[in-house]
This record gives C-alpha cells, sequence and structure tokens, in this order.
C-alpha cells in the first residue's frame, strides 16, 4: 500500500474496521491499538480521523478511476459525433467497482464505499463523493448523451437508480439471501462478470424504458 509500514498498517486496519462498524463506530483508540501503533504516528501521517478516512479513499480510488475514465474514454472515442452506446457506458462505470470483490481487499473497500455513501454524517459522505466526483460526472454527461430524450426529472431519478443498484450490491450486506435459496445467492456471487452483466441487463433496460 505504502513504502511506509506504520502508515500502511494503520490503512488497513483503519480500513478494515470502518467497513465492519462504520466510521462513527470506530475511534483513533481502537485503531491505534488493532495496529499496534499510538496515536502521534495517527498524527503525524492523517492528523485526524478524517483524514485518516480520507487518506484511504485517495488511495482505493486512484486506480478504479483510472480504469473507469479509460473505458468510458474509449466508448465516447468510439462514439464519435452520435451518441454513445449505454450498456458500454454502464459497463465501464459499474464494471471496475463490482469486479473489487475479486480481492479481499477489493471486497473491504466496496462495503466502506457502501457504507460511508449514506453515512448520516456528511462530513463523512461528502469524503467519499469528492474522491469519485471527476469520473461520475464524466459518465453522467456521457449518459445524458445517449439518452437525449429523457427529461431531467425521469433521467435523475434513473441516474439515481443506477448508482442506488451499483452501490447495493457492491455492499453486499446480505439482505436479499434471507428472501432467495441460498444457492442461487453463492452462484451469483461466484462469478463477478456475470453479476456484472445480470446489472447492465437490469439497468439498460430501465435507462431505455420511457412512462407510459
Amino acid at each position: 500500500m505504502t513504502d511506509n509500514p506504520t502508515r500502511e498498517r494503520i490503512l488497513e486496519v483503519a480500513e478494515r474496521l470502518f467497513a465492519e462498524r462504520g466510521y462513527n463506530g470506530v475511534s483513533l483508540r481502537s485503531i491505534t491499538a488493532a495496529a499496534g501503533a499510538n496515536m502521534a504516528a495517527v498524527h503525524y501521517y492523517f492528523r485526524t480521523k478524517e483524514g485518516l478516512l480520507r487518506a484511504i479513499f485517495e488511495y482505493r480510488a486512484e486506480p478504479l478511476t483510472a480504469a473507469r475514465k479509460t473505458a468510458l474514454q474509449a466508448v465516447l472515442d468510439d462514439a464519435g459525433q452520435g451518441p454513445p452506446d449505454t450498456r458500454r457506458l454502464l459497463a465501464a462505470f459499474i464494471g471496475p467497482g463490482v469486479r473489487l470483490v475479486d480481492s479481499p481487499e477489493g471486497a473491504t473497500f466496496n462495503r466502506l464505499s457502501a457504507i460511508c455513501s449514506v453515512d448520516p454524517d456528511p462530513v463523512v459522505r461528502n469524503v467519499v463523493f469528492a474522491v469519485h466526483d471527476d469520473v461520475a460526472r464524466l459518465f453522467t454527461d456521457a449518459l445524458r448523451q445517449a439518452c437525449p430524450d429523457i427529461d431531467g426529472v425521469a433521467f435523475f431519478v434513473k441516474l439515481q437508480c443506477v448508482f442506488g443498484s451499483m452501490m447495493y450490491i457492491r455492499a453486499d450486506n446480505g439482505r436479499v439471501d434471507r428472501l432467495v435459496a441460498a444457492e442461487d445467492a453463492r452462484d451469483a456471487r461466484a462469478d463477478p462478470g456475470t453479476l456484472v452483466e445480470h446489472l447492465l441487463d437490469f439497468l439498460t433496460a430501465g435507462m431505455a424504458a420511457r412512462r407510459r
């Protein structure tokens, strides 16, 4: 994660604890105790608890943002002067995040992202939103180009559904497991690529749907 073992250990422990208990459910003292560090080290490297959270998101978001931007730009380049393909735009933005579940670290960051994105504390939400804003605006602008005939209110609601579906799947909080057969939930998680394709089927149809 970094070339500084103490800083790296604090980041890893904080990420795990925040993902398990939520930002406000974890104290700096509990982080330092679990990381075998002291408060002085946290203050030296991150200054505040908010600074620690921001450092986690900045580190994890950098490769995710790069992958999204590259994929989105490819869709826009292929479209030329015409409207970009809706499904490909959705895949470019959603796919890299959902596929983080392929690694334990990625799965932890997915849970942390989902938890913090709905945290009641606006400071926490702002940390999450800020690291993703640039690529999210690129995606939103491109999706608007792909769907020029949707009015502003409908587009807002559909975009809410896109982000909501993506974050709920990334959170993987077990709610739907209680409602379906255990083997179906297990099989859905077994292949993140297929999971993404199912999500794209649903969201692409939703973007194309019009009120009667």
